[in-house]
């Protein structure tokens, strides 16, 4: 929504970082000087809207799409391909879990993403970070 539907911001991610115990999950923009707090409000409501509503089918298709097919790019190197074999091993995936990965990814429902965000997600609890120079902020 920061990007697409209010066209706050040239790009916008977000990226959890995987692993045993709590990590943090990242939100990012590169957003224009004057539009900095408009983007950081959007982002906190953007949050809270996954808390409190199902995100939408299609956009929740459009996001598995993406992961199962990114997946046999990330296995194109020798790196990325012995980093998930790590991660098979580290994580007792079993040697199924290439053939698993999509059938896995498509059972996240709606209602999963939304519990997620309920339990690990937070606006009071956050880090804000600007890189460049924005009135109000130092």
């Amino acid at each position: 929504n920061v990007r697409e539907k209010l066209g706050l911001a040239y790009y916008a991610y977000s990226r959890l970082q995987g692993g045993i115990g709590p990590l943090p999950w990242y939100a990012g923009a590169g957003v224009a000087p004057e539009n900095v707090d408009k983007a950081i409000q959007a982002i906190l409501q953007e949050v809270e809207r996954i808390q409190q509503e199902p995100v939408p089918a299609a956009e929740l298709a459009d996001s598995q799409a993406y992961i199962t097919g990114s997946m046999p790019v990330g296995l194109e190197t020798n790196a990325g391909l012995a980093n998930v074999i790590t991660d098979m091993a580290y994580y007792e995936l079993g040697l199924d879990y290439l053939q698993r990965y999509p059938d896995l990814i498509r059972a996240i429902t709606p209602q999963h993403v939304q519990a997620a965000a309920q339990k690990y997600l937070s606006t009071e609890q956050i880090a804000i970070a600007i890189a460049g120079s924005v009135d109000g902020y130092q």
